[in-house]
């Protein structure tokens, strides 16, 4: 005979809940919140400087990330766009360690990875755009061009 496995969620040190199958659960996922679409919209709007009116315009979209994008000095868009280079040559190990070191952890950089080859499956010319081509001069870095 089995026993139910409840879910614990922490709250603290002192606060624990138990949650069964039949309550209600918070909403976790950032796509899951009711100001999702919106918010994507907009945010995408503003750094691509395109116009879309609707959520399900995005998917059949190609965003390139700006090449002039910084974050505290790091040049976030030209690291982006070097590993979506690297995904396109399928090598998949050196555009997780780019995008490590654009700041995203270990876990986000392998997700990233993921979503981008389905990106790049869905729109096989934004692939073949990199693929066994040299990497394109606005995306080096200046020790890149250096070496």
């Amino acid at each position: 005979m089995s026993k139910k496995i409840d879910i614990i969620i922490n709250k603290g040190k002192s606060n624990s809940v138990s949650i069964g199958k039949k309550e209600k659960r918070k909403i976790v996922h950032t796509e899951q919140r009711l100001d999702f679409e919106e918010k994507t919209l907009e945010l995408v709007n503003s750094l691509n400087g395109t116009n879309f009116k609707t959520f399900q315009e995005l998917p059949r979209a190609v965003i390139q990330i700006p090449i002039d994008l910084e974050k505290n000095g790091v040049p976030i868009g030209k690291l982006h766009n070097q590993a979506h280079y690297w995904i396109a040559n399928d090598d998949y190990k050196k555009a997780r360690t780019i995008l490590k070191s654009a700041g995203l952890s270990s876990l986000q950089a392998k997700f990233y990875v993921k979503d981008e080859i389905i990106l790049q499956k869905r729109n096989p010319e934004e692939r073949e755009k990199y693929r066994n081509k040299p990497m394109p001069e606005e995306f080096k870095l200046l020790s890149d061009i250096l070496n």
